[in-house]
């Protein structure tokens, strides 16, 4: 039975330990980056120059509103890493796209490609008082389909909720996991790690067959 009617999402609150973010819908964290990893498609420096103006999810990629394939197979490659750019979330995330992977879900290249760009433009947007999201009032709303109203789109922070590059990255990847990935057996979370005995972390996205 097809999944694609009523997707609907909500913004949880953050953890507030963000050493290690587990996957945002409560498996085991990943103590070792997966071993294994496919061919990948180097786009990082392809991929930088139009992202000036654009804002995430304004409007809804189109991979939330088409159907799932009607046969998607499950567990069907191991986890595998996309690390980011630097240790600054700022910097985004390095675009690869895995070899013939993915399109069997249904996620295309292009619709992979705007996944990863838009996580580094939505934490940038952050560290200039914008959310990629909407603010956080009103809490949990459900929008049917994914079809977001443009009161929650590039909205300006309301000061006492103001949300950090890390958490605006992880509302984002909520709502691609609820919207895109999730019905199409696949989910992607965010691992921050420490480096050294310092403040700074490592980030990099693990992505799982379901």
């Amino acid at each position: 039975m097809s999944h694609d009617l009523h997707v609907h999402f909500s913004l949880e609150q953050p953890p507030s330990d963000d050493v290690l973010t587990p996957s945002l819908h409560g498996s085991a964290p990943f103590d070792n980056p997966p071993p294994w990893e496919p061919h990948f498609e180097d786009l990082s420096f392809q991929s930088s120059s139009p992202l000036l103006h654009r804002r995430p999810l304004d409007p809804p990629p189109h991979c939330f509103s088409t159907p799932s394939p009607l046969r998607i197979r499950s567990h069907d490659f191991p986890p595998f890493r996309i690390p980011a750019v630097s240790n600054k979330l700022t910097d985004g995330f390095r675009v690869l796209c895995p070899h013939n992977i993915l399109e069997g879900h249904g996620i295309t290249r292009s619709d992979w490609v705007l996944f990863l760009q838009d996580l580094g433009v939505a934490a940038r947007l952050s560290r200039e008082g914008l959310s990629a999201v909407g603010s956080r009032a009103p809490v949990a709303p459900l929008i049917a389909h994914c079809i977001f109203p443009s009161r929650v789109l590039g909205a300006v922070y309301d000061g006492h909720f103001a949300r950090s590059p890390l958490e605006e990255v992880r509302a984002l990847l909520q709502i691609w996991n609820q919207c895109a990935f999730e019905r199409r057996k696949i989910r992607v979370s965010l691992e921050a790690r420490p480096i050294g005995t310092n403040r700074k972390r490592s980030y990099a996205l693990i992505v799982e067959s379901l």
